[in-house]
């Protein structure tokens, strides 16, 4: 079935959503399975259990041994990874077109045929607990989810996507075993394929290695979690490190497609790059950090406007007062039209570089599908974003930062009478 001039989609008898976008003259291949779930769909009981359950999944199968399973995609120069988000699981593989088959049996073998035997489970509870610590000992990492606890408090959008020290170890096998039976089901998969390929040979493979599973199977419950109150509050994590890092909160806006379009060209000009606003007045003018840049976060209810930097502890206050200068200007005067024509010609060209690999094509077209359940082509992408007029781009602005106060999560080594002299006012 054709859904659009580039797009071709099929639904497999099991329920399996099977998605293909042609690349003709590529030597490469991408192929991916979403999981339309991620950490917001676990229970309190659940925390971390997506994540974990991706580990899990990169384990021995009724098949294969994990290190066959690495050999056999490294033999081929292949990449096989994966990721855990709030709101969709990814499972994916890049190879030499040629590999095709191999990429589709691997990951078909993973997602279905696990053992997730006892064993694995004890040495994957280490190897993610390292991973934590990890987290934690680098602070341009650490600040990056206290900052998501902090502004989000106690909705599950503020919780760890990796979980806690103690939900890792509480894990059993019955309990991750019944966890994949509730989750990992064709119905609540997507397989997305780009390469050089035809339309027929993508139908053979998915269907000789995805079409297992019950055709009347359970439904997709997808976990819609209401919009949370942000916390616009300042927050300190004291630690005796040379710098001092910043994570700002600015309202953001939940995943509409020409909202996500008209603040990608926002932040463009803000933060995107060595020519944007915050990078040339912070940082060459100031000298006040080596990067700073902004970046939005959407999901399906709600959102971010984050603006990050490292700075000493000592220019820690001239570092934030500028950047809320600067945020408080755009607020008032908005943006010009050169930067906004400099900001569409930045994201078109981007999106025309980025559509030049297969990979960056399966992961769009799948992503796609998850949130919008329709597909927009490369010309449809930058008709959008050419059609962005600077009225909307300046009415966003004012929308974003016109607000009463600042969310801040910090972590430096300072005190706390020196960090409450930080304004996170306009």
């Amino acid at each position: 079935m054709k859904v659009s001039n580039e797009i071709l989609r099929a639904t497999l008898p099991n329920g399996l959503t099977v998605l293909f976008q042609p690349m003709k003259h590529a030597a490469s291949m991408g192929v991916g399975v979403f999981l339309k779930q991620g950490s917001l769909a676990e229970t309190n009981k659940e925390h971390g259990y997506f994540h974990f359950l991706e580990h899990m999944l990169f384990k021995d199968t009724e098949t294969r041994t994990s290190k066959e399973i690495a050999e056999e995609i490294e033999r081929v120069g292949g990449i096989l990874n994966g990721s855990t988000s709030r709101e969709y699981t990814q499972y994916y593989v890049v190879a030499i077109k040629d590999k095709a088959e191999l990429a589709f049996d691997i990951l078909s073998d993973m997602l279905y045929r696990p053992l997730l035997r006892a064993e694995d489970l004890k040495t994957e509870k280490q190897v993610i607990i390292e991973e934590m610590r990890s987290y934690e000992d680098a602070p341009d990492d650490f600040v990056y989810d206290y900052y998501f606890r902090n502004i989000f408090g106690k909705s599950p959008y503020g919780r760890d996507i990796i979980g806690t020290k103690s939900s890792v170890n509480g894990v059993t096998k019955k309990s991750i075993r019944d966890f994949y039976e509730k989750h990992y089901f064709p119905k609540n998969m997507v397989v997305s394929v780009s390469g050089n390929f035809s339309w027929n040979q993508v139908l053979d493979l998915t269907n000789k290695y995805f079409s297992f599973g019950n055709p009347k199977g359970k439904d997709v419950t997808i976990t819609t979690i209401p919009e949370p109150k942000k916390n616009y509050t300042k927050h300190l994590e004291r630690r005796k490190i040379e710098q001092f890092n910043i994570m700002l909160g600015a309202k953001g806006h939940k995943r509409d497609y020409k909202t996500v379009t008209t603040t990608q060209l926002l932040s463009t000009i803000l933060g995107g790059g060595m020519a944007s606003r915050l990078f040339q007045n912070i940082r060459e003018k100031e000298g006040l950090c080596y990067s700073i840049y902004s970046f939005p976060s959407y999901y399906k209810t709600t959102g971010l406007f984050s603006i990050s930097c490292a700075t000493s502890k000592e220019k820690a206050n001239k570092c934030i007062s500028l950047v809320l200068k600067e945020l408080d200007t755009i607020a008032k005067q908005g943006f010009t039209k050169k930067e906004l024509e400099d900001a569409i010609s930045n994201q078109m060209g981007g999106m025309a570089i980025g559509y030049e690999l297969p990979e960056n094509r399966m992961n769009n077209i799948g992503l796609q599908e998850i949130y919008y359940g329709t597909y927009f082509s490369l010309e449809e992408r930058m008709r959008a974003i050419r059609s962005v007029s600077l009225d909307e781009l300046n009415a966003l602005a004012r929308d974003s930062f016109q607000i009463d106060k600042f969310h801040l999560s910090c972590v430096g080594d300072m005190t706390e009478s020196q960090f409450a002299k930080i304004p996170t006012h306009l």
